[in-house]
């Protein structure tokens, strides 16, 4: 096999779920990249927030604020704005929030949205977690060319690494090509394993380009089931909480999805999680999902 110029990682919604971050950082290391760089949501979902800042505090990576950082970073300020204002229907980004050490808050608020990286012989990458200029869309597999160019008409880099949406992808764009490693924490694509990507920069007769490799790590999930009790997450948030551990332990969307379906409930639905996790449920899952790509096409 070909040696690589350089070899770089990209870790992306972590969720704080320590677990599949420490598994992922065993693979990374196994690899050797020159450098690695995290893109976005570290925190959230998942009850380690913490001791995941802590970790990749130990590192001091190259980092970009996801959604949830931008979110949490608000919360409890004057700057909060609905829907986030409410608790019982956020009530895991609420306990994120007033568990989170003060110094990684501060940290958190202070993170760029996103990052150009030049590294001398190589093509130029930009690092953000949604589409430029919006953490809260990605560029989702459902979209189609056109769709995925019309968010990049003002980016110079030739290949964009994001998140956000939790599924690996590879989309080549003519001009741009943009990738997605997947979810370290809660992977959406079906496999529930940890997922990252490793970029490759290799010699080719056109020049030096960048070759993913997507990688994915499995590890202890059972943990993760354990750590919602211990750590208080399960009795603080209930139901929302449950819907997030069934994310990790299954790899589907089933906490993002829901909160699709919620913004089309009635305002009386909204006073009862319970009641309202339970009617999704019946009605919602693998093939019948509530979210949908190509509204997000046509913003």
């Amino acid at each position: 096999m070909t040696t690589p110029i350089l070899r770089l990682a990209f870790l992306g919604d972590i969720h704080g779920n320590l677990p599949a971050l420490e598994a992922v950082l065993a693979d990374v290391h196994a690899h050797s990249p020159d450098a690695v760089y995290l893109v976005g949501d570290q925190i959230n979902r998942c009850p380690w927030h913490n001791e995941v800042l802590d970790l990749l505090d130990t590192y001091g990576w190259p980092t970009i604020a996801g959604n949830h950082e931008l979110i949490i970073g608000i919360i409890g300020t004057p700057h909060n704005y609905p829907p986030f204002t409410d608790r019982n229907r956020f009530a895991v980004l609420w306990w994120t929030c007033e568990t989170l050490a003060p110094q990684h808050l501060r940290a958190i608020r202070t993170l760029p949205e996103q990052l150009h990286i030049h590294i001398d012989g190589a093509p130029p990458i930009l690092m953000t977690h949604g589409t430029p200029g919006d953490a809260e869309v990605g560029f989702y597999p459902g979209f189609d060319d056109d769709t995925m160019r019309r968010f990049l008409v003002n980016v110079d880099e030739p290949v964009i690494v994001a998140g956000h949406t939790h599924r690996p992808l590879d989309r080549n764009l003519g001009r741009w090509r943009v990738l997605n490693g997947g979810a370290v924490g809660l992977p959406y694509n079906g496999d529930p394993r940890a997922q990252y990507l490793l970029l490759d920069l290799m010699a080719t007769p056109a020049g030096p380009a960048w070759t993913p490799r997507f990688r994915q790590v499995d590890y202890d999930r059972l943990r993760v089931a354990d750590a919602f009790v211990a750590s208080g997450l399960l009795d603080a948030a209930g139901p929302l909480a449950r819907l997030d551990l069934r994310t990790v332990q299954t790899g589907h969307p089933w906490t993002s999805d829901f909160g699709v379906w919620m913004r089309f409930q009635p305002k009386s639905m909204r006073a009862d999680m319970s009641h309202a996790v339970d009617v999704y449920l019946r009605t919602h899952g693998p093939g019948n999902w509530a979210f949908d790509e190509q509204r997000l096409a046509r913003r």
